[in-house]
């Protein structure tokens, strides 16, 4: 979504504003004792949002993507402290009231073993009527979207989905100058060492890759068989079992009092000491690398590692 930018200025007391106009506007010199790391971080990540960008949403755009359930938007803590920021809430209170589980099938694994996101519930409630009330400490995936799908070349092939179809900005693809698309793909880049700092704070690894195999009984119950005689499992069937299953179990406890710890000095502290460690593992090529699948034995996780 794209709206009037704010600014980011003044080293010493640094004022995000989600857009003109908003609601939300909230002073963060003096809140943490990580300041000048996560600040300015978050300052020069929020600038390259859209920085030489000639993109804006058409006057005929309805918000789809931020309304659209079927449309899945994963976020990273970094993400998720970017909107603490401006909105005032605490860390912990988005985790567990604005975001839910997110399941992505591997495609080469089957239908049942797929990556475990954080996503943004749907319809976003940070959307205030077409407005972003959080505009400049959006996700990182709003933020790139669609310009990063049409330097990816990915353009035609989203309108070919159903879900697609209905976004004006698809239809019209925007003009990229070079500058821009350079920026971008430094985006793409920040994205990824993002999503990997986020799942090595909370799962001590990444990615998290879950078998449901084991549980496609309960997942079947009550689907309908189709004229073929074959069963299609809505998505949101999936990802309610996972949620069920891991959500109760001592796993997920672990999680989130690693994310409560992002509410207190010490816990951001050491968050951020360790991007730059994560950064460099990425660097190093000892990034993501999915060579275990975690099945459900009760409600506990255990691992088992691939076979290839």
């Amino acid at each position: 979504m794209t709206d009037k930018k704010g600014t980011l200025s003044n080293p010493e007391s640094t004022v995000l504003n989600a857009h003109v106009g908003s609601r939300k506007r909230i002073e963060v010199s003096k809140i943490y004792g990580y300041k000048e790391n996560m600040e300015g971080y978050l300052a020069d990540r929020s600038m390259a949002f859209g920085g030489w960008s000639e993109f804006s949403c058409p006057d005929t755009c309805e918000r789809h993507g931020c309304t659209e359930p079927g449309l899945h938007i994963t976020i990273s803590l970094v993400d998720l402290i970017s909107i603490s920021l401006i909105s005032g809430r605490r860390v912990s209170d988005l985790f567990r009231t604005d975001c839910k589980l997110g399941f992505d099938p591997l495609t080469d694994l089957g239908p049942w073993i797929g990556r475990v996101n954080v996503e943004l519930k749907k319809p976003c409630c940070f959307l205030d009527g077409r407005l972003c009330d959080v505009y400049l400490g959006r996700p990182m995936a709003c933020a790139l979207f669609p310009e990063a799908h049409f330097v990816l070349g990915q353009g035609e092939a989203l309108l070919k989905k159903e879900i697609f179809q209905k976004f004006p900005c698809l239809q019209r693809p925007c003009s990229i100058p070079p500058r821009r698309e350079e920026m971008l793909f430094h985006l793409l880049e920040m994205t990824s060492r993002e999503v990997f700092l986020s799942d090595l704070y909370l799962f001590g690894f990444s990615p998290l890759v879950i078998d449901l195999k084991n549980l496609a009984g309960e997942g079947l119950e009550g689907v309908p068989l189709s004229q073929d005689g074959k069963m299609s499992l809505p998505h949101h069937r999936i990802e309610s079992l996972l949620t069920q299953k891991l959500c109760s179990g001592p796993f997920w406890q672990e999680v989130e009092t690693k994310v409560d710890q992002l509410d207190q000095t010490e816990g951001m502290e050491g968050f951020m000491r360790l991007k730059p460690l994560t950064d460099q593992m990425l660097k190093q090529g000892q990034g993501e690398t999915c060579q275990r699948v975690y099945p459900f034995d009760g409600h506990r996780l255990q691992p088992i590692r691939l076979g290839r």
